[in-house]
């Protein structure tokens, strides 16, 4: 494997949350397909549809996946307070600053509260801002990403939910469905052979009836 483009851009922690969510998402509804798509299909698809989701989601992409988001979306990281117009609007205000773009980038994933986390984010801070400057900053990040108000929380517990739900719905793709319907295939199979055994003993009881009479 060769990297065409080492760096094509910068992401900020917000932004890789939501690509994560979304091509979750996107994996999920595709699977969900092919399930609903299997249950009219014949027997012989059914190997064929589990190659399918594996191909779709092997199970390494879906436990890295559901791990990243699980620790991004943990209480202690800011992410649980940022929406896309709130990190927009803080990059707007910080492009007008002297800092660059890794430092910006630091702001915004850190949203640092004091002095000390502020030093973390830029680099020789204290030559290049003083200390009205530096106190800018820091009301930059409150007020475009320190509150969370009821909407953001709500949103933050419906995510959750779906996650947890998505998680569960995944982690054996059908597998389940599967081993119901070639049980029942097997039942059907045996009943048939029953069945079948029946009508040959009735028929072994007739020729031993007809062997067992008396000669006239």
């Amino acid at each position: 494997m060769e990297t065409l483009n080492e760096r094509a851009g910068f992401l900020c922690n917000h932004e890789v949350l939501q690509i994560l969510r979304e091509q979750r998402d996107e994996r999920a509804s595709r699977i969900k397909e092919l399930q609903r798509a299997r249950k009219n299909g014949p027997r012989k698809e059914e190997f064929g549809t589990r190659d399918e989701i594996e191909r779709i989601q092997p199970q390494d992409l879906h436990t890295v996946t559901f791990e990243a988001l699980r620790y991004l979306e943990e209480s202690v990281h800011p992410m649980r307070r940022q929406t896309t117009a709130s990190v927009s609007k803080l990059l707007d205000e910080l492009e007008e600053l002297d800092l660059t773009k890794a430092e910006r980038l630091q702001l915004v994933n850190l949203a640092p509260t004091t002095a000390v986390e502020l030093h973390v984010c830029i680099e020789d801070i204290t030559e290049r801002f003083d200390e009205a400057g530096q106190e800018r900053l820091l009301q930059l990040v409150k007020e475009h990403l320190g509150a969370e108000d009821a909407a953001t929380a709500a949103t933050k517990q419906a995510e959750e939910e779906r996650i947890v739900a998505a998680a569960m719905e995944v982690d054996e793709p059908a597998q389940q469905e599967v081993d119901e319907r070639e049980a029942e295939a097997l039942m059907d199979d045996n009943a048939l052979i029953d069945e079948g055994y029946a009508g040959r003993g009735d028929q072994y009881e007739n020729d031993i009836d007809e062997t067992a009479e008396p000669a006239e």
